[in-house]
């Protein structure tokens, strides 16, 4: 475009949208994603612990 026709153009839509994206529903269930489900489980647990663990030493 040249420069003219630049000034010439809004920077906003005369209808602006407005959309959300959520990564949700974007991974469908899986191989990889219950392997990552399993390992977020897996570090509450190990978390848990060691907060546990702390928490007595004092």
């Amino acid at each position: 475009m040249k420069k003219k026709d630049l000034a010439k153009t809004p920077l906003i839509p005369a209808d602006p949208e407005m959309n959300l994206h959520t990564d949700a529903s974007e991974y469908l269930s899986g191989e990889s994603v219950d392997e990552h489900g399993n390992l977020e489980v897996a570090n509450e647990i190990i978390g848990s612990k060691e907060i546990g663990q702390q928490h007595n030493n004092l």
